[in-house]
């Protein structure tokens, strides 16, 4: 499997396989603690071989800097069937969070396993500006 697109952003969405990704970002910036993020998504293409043909489970986290997850990890299968051009066959996720509380400034990481093996993290960083 390989990784082609793993991205924050403001809006994302898949249709009929045309991933589009509005606003990629690692960065939200407030004033004051706690606050609530309106609305973000995560983006993720991978691309699979057809080799690897079958159900794969998948989970997304998100987790602050020591390890806490903020929500209830997002869990579901993804089924790859065999490639139309014989080769490999992309998949599209796209995860939109709403209303999502942070605590305190700092990093906070997205992590994506596939068949419970960690694959990629994606940092997302909470500044306190003046």
């Amino acid at each position: 499997m390989e990784i082609e697109i793993f991205t924050l952003c403001d809006f994302a969405q898949d249709n009929n396989s045309k991933l589009t990704v509005v606003g990629t970002f690692d960065s939200i910036h407030s004033r004051q603690f706690p606050f609530v993020q309106a609305m973000f998504s995560v983006a993720c293409r991978l691309r699979f071989s057809e080799k690897e043909v079958g159900t794969h489970d998948m989970r997304l986290r998100l987790i602050d800097g020591a390890g806490k997850e903020l929500i209830k990890p997002i869990e579901g299968q993804i089924n790859i069937s065999q490639p139309r051009n014989g080769q490999y066959s992309a998949v599209n996720l796209v995860f939109n969070f709403n209303q999502i509380k942070f605590n305190k400034d700092g990093r906070y990481s997205f992590e994506l396993y596939i068949d419970d093996e960690w694959v990629t993290g994606l940092p997302l960083f909470i500044n306190q500006v003046a």
